[in-house]
């Protein structure tokens, strides 16, 4: 081996000493990092569990939630639980509230740290969400809730209640009831085209007649574009159908609400005859006694399941139950 060789030897075996130390130092570096962390951590835990705390649900000190006193906090959050309600929703627990906290998110800890949550506020009768519906912010309802963002929840923790609550309520003890509804679906139709190609005869091509015959004729332009110059035996022979399909696009709304203290409000909502279904089953009171309310709905339901069947059972079709679906609701 000549010196030159030996030389190149000693480099190497340097540089892969230097690897190897900078490598050491970096493991070493990380290990003093890690061990900072978990230090950390250790003084942090401590710290909360030292908090006294009514419950503490810990990960770490970015992900932790606490009760004390009938407030819930954490890094993201921190509100009254007091005529406040649960409700579970994306996989994520919102805390519905009067003023000034209105609806909270809690972060999300994992799903048996949510668990464990859930938990807590059944056990201190923090009541769980039934049925609820979004109210956007409008003029008519600033007298009386405080949109911190720009909608709230209407929400009823007993489907059977002839009340509900709006979170964000100036007034915690105010609740309000569904009078009227004023809704008529509205549906578009959409039209779709499809092509059937057939292929006879013979067609000879060449290079880039594909993307021509793409830009003139489509797909079926590009498909005989692109022979490349060989001759095949066949041309496309393009037939059309068109074929209507008819969808429904959000309505507007008009929907009247009356508070306890016989304050009545008009509200504007974007809805799909769905909801409007699910308002009429949970929330509509309208002029007549619970008893007569209640056993209207139930007609309703029992109406509308029974058309349900018939359809599906072959004995309607998709429109004629529409049709009877739309009676029903206009009552």
């Amino acid at each position: 081996m000549g010196a030159l060789g030996a030389l190149l030897i000693f480099f190497a075996l340097v540089l892969v000493g230097t690897l190897i130390g900078l490598e050491k130092q970096e493991n070493a570096r990380k290990k003093i990092e890690d061990k900072k962390k978990l230090d950390e951590e250790k003084v942090f835990r401590l710290k909360m569990t030292k908090m006294n705390f009514d419950k503490l649900i810990i990960v770490n000190k970015n992900q932790w939630i606490a009760f004390k006193d009938n407030k819930i906090i954490g890094p993201l959050i921190e509100c009254s639980l007091d005529n406040s309600a649960y409700i579970i929703g994306d996989g994520r627990i919102i805390i519905l509230s009067p003023t000034p906290h209105g609806i909270n998110i809690i972060p999300s800890l994992g799903d048996e740290k949510d668990k464990e949550i859930i938990g807590y506020l059944d056990k201190i009768n923090v009541p769980m969400v039934q049925c609820s519906f979004v109210i956007h912010e409008t003029d008519d309802l600033r007298d009386y809730v405080t949109f911190n963002t720009d909608v709230e929840c209407a929400y009823k923790t007993d489907k059977k209640e002839k009340f509900f609550s709006i979170s964000g309520s100036k007034n915690p003890n105010l609740k309000w009831k569904l009078t009227n509804v004023e809704f008529t679906p509205h549906y578009v139709t959409d039209y779709e085209v499809t092509t059937k190609s057939e292929e006879t005869g013979r067609v000879g091509g060449h290079a880039g007649a594909a993307t021509i015959g793409g830009l003139i004729g489509g797909t079926t332009g590009a498909v005989i574009g692109s022979s490349l110059g060989r001759e095949i035996n066949s041309t496309t022979v393009s037939h059309s159908s068109n074929s209507a399909q008819e969808r429904e696009v959000p309505s507007t709304a008009l929907i009247t609400i009356e508070s306890s203290d016989g304050d009545k409000v008009k509200i504007a909502e974007q809805y799909y005859e769905d909801d409007i279904i699910i308002l009429k089953k949970y929330f509509l009171v309208e002029n007549e006694t619970r008893e007569e309310s209640n056993q209207n709905n139930s007609n309703f339901v029992a109406e509308l399941q029974k058309l349900k069947k018939m359809m599906d059972e072959g004995s309607l079709t998709e429109e004629e139950f529409k049709q009877g679906k739309k009676k029903l609701l206009e009552g």
